[in-house]
């Protein structure tokens, strides 16, 4: 074998060794950034988790103090003899459902915000 050739499989032994490296680095960070993502992933679950259980729990709050003022509004109503108990309950229902009716046309209204038209019409 000559001086040329041995430099040559060296040089070749060299490059090939040099990849090999570089193959065995860019395999560990890309197990560490999946490594990374995938904790963050399970926070994130959790978090997400977490607050949806406060935000029920903060709902239920507010319902329940919303129906003790409409409660504490109805006694105030029927003991000071302005209407029966029954007239008062009538009319706090009545404002009920016109409100959720309210709320319900109104999501519908907006629901169609959620159809993306103006990207499908350019589509």
């Amino acid at each position: 074998m000559t001086a040329h050739k041995q430099s040559e499989t060296n040089e070749t032994e060299s490059l090939l060794e040099q990849v090999q490296a570089l193959e065995s680095e860019v395999r560990g960070v890309v197990k560490t950034q999946l490594q990374l993502a995938g904790m963050e992933t399970r926070r994130a679950g959790e978090s997400f988790v977490r607050m949806v259980a406060l935000g029920v729990i903060a709902a239920c709050s507010i319902f329940t103090a919303w129906a003790v003022l409409v409660a504490a509004a109805v006694i105030v109503i029927v003991n000071s003899s302005v209407l029966s108990l029954t007239t008062a309950l009538i009319i706090v229902a009545a404002v009920h459902l016109a409100a959720a009716f309210y709320i319900v046309r109104y999501i519908k209204r907006r629901s169609r915000d959620l159809l993306f038209a103006e990207t499908a019409s350019s589509l």
